[in-house]
């Protein structure tokens, strides 16, 4: 029995199309499993960093925490709040997280940042000279063994309380309505 040329052409083309379907899953699926696999990695490696910050604790220390209004330069009049991060370990850090919490009487937490502080400080002299800073890459800061890195970052979003206690002058230890004037660090992520 011969098969008509028409059924013959609908054949051909109704196979080219199943086939093309299952190719095209079949790559959909490998970008999918392969997308998956990166987010895993990027899961394992940020799991990883909040574990090291976890048992690295107490190798670093954080001195001279305050917040003020800024006083002169380009940040005249913008809250900020600085310190100093000490690597009292054994490894150098090489990526480091910190979180700044502002408590309230009780101790709650009214407010809190998140930044890397070893991006350079806005009180460095290169601040001031870059004007495009995503053309300008800084070099980055590993924090060595041993080594101090002092740190300074606007408070973005800053709250009313605690922008009015700064505008006061009365910074930390003396904060007046709901900031107590107390301000706690620690790092949340490390790498080394």
């Amino acid at each position: 029995m011969l098969i008509k040329r028409k059924s013959l052409i609908v054949a051909l083309v109704s196979s080219f199309v199943v086939s093309l379907v299952l190719v095209l899953t079949l790559i959909g699926y490998l970008a999918y499993i392969q997308l998956r696999e990166e987010n895993f990695k990027r899961s394992y490696q940020d799991l990883l960093k909040k574990v090291n910050a976890k048992t690295y604790a107490p190798y670093i220390e954080f001195s001279n925490l305050e917040a003020r209004i800024e006083d002169a330069g380009a940040l005249k009049g913008k809250p900020a709040v600085g310190g100093v991060i000490k690597n009292k370990g054994a490894k150098n850090i090489t990526h480091l997280f910190v979180k700044v919490r502002f408590l309230d009487n009780d101790g709650a937490t009214i407010y809190e940042m998140i930044f890397p502080p070893q991006e350079p400080s806005l009180s460095d002299q290169a601040f001031g000279q870059v004007s495009i800073p995503y053309i300008y890459a800084p070099p980055k800061i590993i924090l060595k063994s041993g080594d101090s890195l002092a740190f300074k970052r606007v408070i973005v979003n800053c709250p009313r309380e605690i922008l009015m206690s700064l505008r006061e002058g009365l910074g930390t230890g003396h904060g007046s309505g709901r900031w107590s004037g107390k301000i706690l660090c620690e790092a949340i992520s490390v790498d080394f």
